[in-house]
């Protein structure tokens, strides 16, 4: 059993130790005694020595000895030591006088023990240093063991502010989304209750995987995929022929983990600040997902332009910084802080404008989930009467 504030690993550290000390001395004895007379002497100096230290241990553990270099660790392990080395050489002298001699005489009468000459004490000195070596060694491991402790510690905290930013983030987004719809059923209400009932529907099942299915952080990319049909279905209830909008994702993107409620912030800014190309044609939008390279590649494309227009290149085309873009709206916004959290240093986001279709693009690591089971190829989801196209 470990003892309370002792470094773990440390008890077959110092049983290998002692050992390791009872071979070298006995080594050193060789020549000089008989083998019994080394086994009696050695063997019996190396456990009282080892049974010293399990005593300091209890100490350290009681005083609670600070890791590090204090004047405070210093002074108490050099007490310590000092004490501790009393404690074994007068144990040991005893041993030698009054039980070594009965312990040699069952293994070889004509071995002779060393002559006993000095005070007891008198090997205090040596045995102390031996003592304090052993208690530096034992602060060194505390201290490595605080400090990995720390670590540990300040990287759980870290993870955990991590993920309450990541669930605040996640909870900001319901009713940002709820008021949006809310805003479209209403408008729909005076115009024609029929569709207004079928987007009510539409919403519920909307709301049941944004409110209650749906995970706070992590999720697959195709579960993404059915909350924006549903939420498309709504829009393209209130707008008819005017809008058209086609998806266009590979099988293997849609097994890619995603932070969950990424694209619906995208496609409604798409349909929000989308134009149609021309007079009496639909706003159109699509959204594109291709893993490469361990990389998911997302696209959200909305006929339009941007505003407000950026410098033109040479190609001329205009492109607006993401931080223009994503700072302007509370659920794009949103997306930017949770990318940052979740893929730090690990993302991209571009956007581009370039004959009148803007395009919204993301970059990030490929994490993919277990598969579902789908067959391999491109996914079409076509919207608003929209058919399904090859490849892109």
């Amino acid at each position: 059993m470990r003892v309370k504030g002792t470094p773990s690993g440390f008890l077959p550290l110092q049983v290998g130790g002692w050992l390791a000390f009872a071979g070298a001395m006995s080594l050193g004895r060789v020549g000089e005694y008989a083998p019994a007379a080394i086994l009696v002497i050695e063997t019996a100096f190396a456990a009282l020595g080892f049974l010293t230290t399990l005593l300091l241990q209890r100490v350290y553990a009681k005083v609670r000895v600070a890791a590090g270099s204090s004047l405070h660790t210093m002074v108490l392990t050099g007490v310590s030591s000092y004490l501790g080395g009393m404690l074994w050489t007068a144990s040991f002298y005893y041993y030698l006088r009054h039980v070594a001699p009965l312990i040699l005489v069952r293994l070889d009468a004509h071995a002779r023990l060393p002559e006993l000459q000095g005070p007891v004490l008198d090997n205090t000195v040596y045995n102390s240093l031996a003592l304090l070596a052993w208690s530096a060694l034992y602060v060194s491991l505390l201290n490595r063991e605080a400090l990995q402790e720390q670590r540990e510690q300040a990287l759980r905290a870290l993870a955990e502010a991590r993920d309450a930013q990541l669930r605040m983030l996640a909870y900001q987004l319901n009713p940002h989304f709820l008021f949006n719809t809310l805003n479209s059923l209403r408008a729909l209400i005076d115009e024609d209750r029929g569709r207004a009932r079928q987007m009510v529907t539409e919403l519920a099942g909307f709301l049941r995987y944004s409110l209650v299915e749906r995970p706070l952080q992590l999720t697959r990319l195709s579960e993404e995929l059915e909350a924006v049909r549903g939420y498309l279905a709504i829009e393209s209830i209130r707008f008819e022929e005017r809008l058209e909008v086609r998806v266009e994702v590979e099988a293997e993107a849609e097994e890619c983990l995603v932070p969950a409620f990424l694209l619906n912030p995208l496609v409604e800014n798409a349909l929000k600040h989308g134009a149609s190309p021309g007079p009496g044609e639909p706003l159109r939008v699509w959204l594109r997902a291709a893993s490469r390279d361990g990389r998911l590649r997302i696209s959200v494309e909305n006929t339009g332009t941007l505003a407000p227009p950026a410098a033109a290149d040479g190609a001329g085309s205009r492109f607006a910084r993401p931080e223009r873009l994503l700072g302007t709206g509370v659920g794009l916004r949103n997306v930017r802080a949770r990318l940052e959290y979740q893929y730090p240093a690990a993302h991209r986001i571009d956007i581009d404008e370039r004959d009148g279709v803007v395009r919204l693009s993301l970059d990030l690591p490929a994490v993919h989930a277990e598969p579902a089971g789908r067959a391999g190829g491109v996914r079409h989801l076509a919207g608003a009467g929209v058919p399904a196209t090859q490849g892109w």
